[in-house]
């Protein structure tokens, strides 16, 4: 029998690092060609909010995990603390990443705005900067064994499909007890990292945060052995809410108040884009009009896939 246990989330953590200080500018930056593009194209998470029942399907428990990484793998500095949310239905979960607050919310009245840029000058909220990790939207589909990501490279944006697989997790003997459950640790080498996972049996659902899926139970804990990133389950819980599949049907995506086309990319092609100077290059064509152009400059982390 699915035990449930909740986890309060931690507090945020104020941001004194001067190299977050200095992405804190940039941030906001971003947040304002973010706001003034869609604007003007008419784009961002915002739309239609009836529940057609070919769009939407039934999401049964939700996981939350915090996430902790290094901002700089060259001075090894941890970032800040961002999240991973899981929903999940009976043939389908849907996992996107969040900041400690819900940003749909903020983003629909200027009082939400300005909260959210106040945030960033006090120091209370993680950065753009750092939220590559979190950015994608991803849908597994438990029939097909596919996953379907949608991501963006600054107003653009961009669905692949990736495999839905176990990682080839080696289930070790080795027990822990985690939040209130009893965990065992799996071990795997993926896509360059080698990952150590926590899961429980005691609750029977094999998939986890990110693209991480196949083990004999919910992973609790998770990271790579190099600590780059780190997954912590900090709430699970029953829920009664609708997940949005429309990217899935329609191929298109509801932003601000305006449908966006979703272009199609084979994935290790959208990462060398968005990681590379290519995704520099069309940011700074998007932001042309506002008068901001940005050098590109080498991300200083590995991003959590290394294959590409």
């Amino acid at each position: 029998m699915m035990v449930l246990k909740k986890i309060k989330l931690k507090n945020a953590r104020k941001l004194n690092n001067p190299e977050m200080k200095r992405g804190i500018t940039f941030s906001l930056l971003c947040l304002i060609f973010f706001l003034f593009f869609f604007a003007c194209s008419g784009s961002f998470f915002f739309g239609d909010k009836k529940h057609d029942s070919l769009l939407f399907i039934d999401a049964k428990y939700e996981c939350n995990w915090n996430i902790t990484f290094i901002s700089d793998t060259i001075e090894t500095t941890k970032g800040a603390q961002n999240g991973f949310i899981l929903q999940i239905g009976n043939n389908l979960s849907y996992g996107f990443g969040y900041r400690d607050y819900d940003w749909d919310a903020l983003y629909w009245t200027v009082e939400g705005v300005n909260s959210i840029i106040e945030s960033f000058e006090n120091g209370t909220r993680s950065t753009f900067i750092d939220s590559d990790i979190v950015s994608a939207k991803l849908y597994k589909d438990y029939k097909e064994k596919k996953i379907d990501v949608v991501d963006n490279i600054s107003g653009h944006f961009f669905i692949y499909e990736d495999y839905l697989m176990s990682q080839n997790w080696i289930i070790q003997d080795d027990t822990m007890t985690i939040a209130g459950y009893r965990c065992q640790k799996g071990i795997s080498h993926w896509r360059g990292r080698d990952w150590v996972a926590w899961f429980t049996p005691e609750i029977p659902i094999g998939d986890g945060p990110w693209k991480f899926y196949g083990l004999p139970g919910l992973i609790i804990k998770l990271y790579d052995t190099k600590h780059h990133y780190d997954f912590e389950l900090v709430e699970f819980k029953e829920i009664v809410e609708k997940i949005d599949i429309q990217p899935l049907s329609t191929k298109n995506i509801k932003v601000l108040w305006k449908t966006v086309k979703l272009t199609n990319i084979e994935r290790k092609k959208f990462l060398q884009m968005k990681f590379g100077i290519q995704g520099n290059t069309i940011m700074n064509m998007d932001m042309a009009p506002i008068g901001i152009q940005t050098d590109w400059v080498p991300k200083k982390y590995g991003y959590i896939e290394l294959d590409y």
